[in-house]
């Protein structure tokens, strides 16, 4: 691969409108702008996310240094995200990629979003595999869905959240997020009633669990529910839980939060001066098939941004995925670090830090990750240590 520009980070941008890479202000920003892609299905306009199924994100202070890997990931079908005075950087690289399209959001943040039209046309394939087959019923009513990011970094505040759960006839969630993500946003899961309904969350089959959102949002449709709140874990849009969402007779409001992988980077990254996911990162999903993606095309992107010094965030990685994530990073030039995040924000939570250059520590951390789905950091080890332990 030709060798490109680094787009390690300088300093802080003092005074900017840059909104910070793990905050909530970017999904903000994503979910005000939902809109503006779309794709029909079935006689029913599909919103395509810009933050859905994986992006890069960018401070714009990093440009024109970040050019060239930001051209290369919208060639690979990955959105670009800028945060900050980023304007000029969006227009260059719209003129450079054949069909991306810029999309600036208006906010307190300034932020703007470049989709590439293969990222559209695999959102589109991918909506159109999941989605039910099967129309509600002519007579259904009309079913008003709020789809609300739970976890550690909401948009609301618990008041807020609550406001929404208690306008609600129904409350729709998985397994995990009544154990696991309620206590912890709310003090106290929400208590047991006809108005909650629990979706299993199948860690071995996510298309199950997608189909089975539906299912239970249909069968209130059908008893004549009008009012619903649908949690997701971290950000609606970037989980995949909407795709399988029908919208015939149905009105999908979307409360944005950050993903929860992307608030763990941010809890890690504190610990360590600078962040490594303070200026740019990608946020990359595991299952790449799940997303129109081989794991070979997976590997190559992957390649591409360590090489650049792009720190990684890799979401419900198996552990077939993670070896290939452990076989770049230790192929991409600079010393990496890894760290593996497994059941965070639960009483299961595990994490495990190696050096990617040391085979021992990295066999000892696949050895960990087997049998669950994981989120994997990758980045830059700081200077005067290779990271592990």
């Amino acid at each position: 691969m030709q060798e490109r520009a680094d787009v390690r980070p300088g300093g802080a941008l003092a005074g900017s409108t840059a909104a910070a890479l793990t905050d909530v202000s970017i999904f903000r920003a994503a979910a005000g702008v939902r809109h503006r892609v779309g794709v029909e299905i079935a006689g029913c306009r599909y919103p395509i996310s810009p933050v859905s199924a994986g992006f890069l994100s960018l401070r714009a202070d990093l440009f024109p240094a970040a050019h060239d890997v930001a051209t290369d990931a919208l060639g690979m079908g990955r959105p670009v995200v800028l945060s900050g005075d980023g304007a000029e950087a969006a227009a260059r690289l719209t003129a450079a990629v054949g069909g991306s399209r810029w999309i600036r959001a208006h906010g307190r943040e300034e932020v703007h979003f470049v989709v590439p039209a293969r990222f559209v046309r695999d959102r589109a394939a991918a909506l159109g595999r999941r989605l039910p087959r099967r129309p509600p019923r002519p007579d259904a009513p009309h079913q008003h869905l709020t789809a609300v990011g739970v976890g550690p970094r909401p948009l609301g505040t618990q008041a807020e959240i609550l406001g929404v759960l208690d306008r609600a006839e129904a409350v729709v969630a998985t397994d995990w997020t009544y154990a696991n993500t309620l206590p912890r946003l709310l003090g106290a899961p929400l208590p047991r009633g006809p108005g909650r309904h629990v979706v299993p969350y199948d860690i071995t089959d996510y298309d199950a669990t997608i189909s089975g959102v539906d299912d239970v949002l249909t069968a209130l449709q059908g008893s004549g529910v009008r009012e619903v709140a649908l949690l997701v874990e971290g950000n609606p849009d970037t989980y995949d839980v909407l795709d399988g969402v029908r919208l015939d007779r149905r009105r999908l409001h979307v409360v944005p939060g950050v993903p929860i992988a992307l608030v763990a980077a941010a809890e890690f990254g504190a610990r360590l001066t600078p962040s490594p996911f303070a200026s740019q990162l990608a946020y990359l999903s595991g299952l790449p098939l799940r997303h129109e993606q081989t794991p070979a095309e997976l590997r190559v992107e992957l390649s591409r941004y360590l090489a650049a010094g792009v720190s990684c965030v890799l979401v419900e990685m198996t552990f077939g995925d993670l070896g290939l994530a452990v076989q770049a990073a230790r192929a991409a030039g600079p010393p990496k670090v890894l760290a593996l995040l497994t059941d965070r924000y639960s009483p299961d939570a595990r994490e495990m830090v190696a050096s990617a250059a040391s085979p021992d520590q990295t066999r000892a951390l696949l050895e960990q990750a087997k049998g669950t789905l994981s989120t994997l950091l990758i980045f830059d080890a700081p200077a005067g240590g290779g990271g592990g332990g």
